[in-house]
């Protein structure tokens, strides 16, 4: 099975502020995939902070990202359990003015998404939309 994994959209020009953060967390490389690894808290994670992903994106998509933030910046991260990215997101995201794509077909605003976990700290952004918690 797959880890989960999100991505995190903040404007270009924020990646210094977002990169920084999340290296100050000690990454150390990957030379298997060419990203960076990171334990934490008894979780491990993938990280690629060069923003290629955006490759992936098709251009609706990325245009919707683009008119939301500007040219984007991302970082893609994958989480050994659900727990571990709730626990990673909830240190990395606040303050983070950006979009969290949890790579389920929905793309949020970074606050929203944190919200959502606040009010349901079981959700499981794979398997169930936001609008359905409302």
């Amino acid at each position: 099975m797959s880890w989960p994994s999100v991505i995190i959209l903040v404007a270009a020009e924020q990646r210094p502020s977002l990169e920084g953060r999340i290296r100050a967390f000690g990454l150390v490389p990957d030379p298997v995939t060419g990203g960076e690894r990171l334990h934490r808290h008894d979780y491990a994670y993938c990280l690629d902070l060069s923003g290629g992903i955006l490759a992936d994106y098709e251009p609706d998509e990325l245009g919707q990202v683009t008119s939301s933030i500007g040219e984007p910046y991302a970082v893609y991260v994958s989480c050994q359990s659900l727990d571990a990215a709730r626990a990673f997101l909830r240190e990395v995201l606040p303050g983070v003015d950006g979009l969290v794509d949890t790579n389920h077909f929905e793309i949020l605003p970074t606050s929203a998404f944190l919200t959502l976990m606040g009010r349901h700290p079981d959700w499981d952004w794979r398997r169930r939309p936001s609008t359905d918690l409302r």
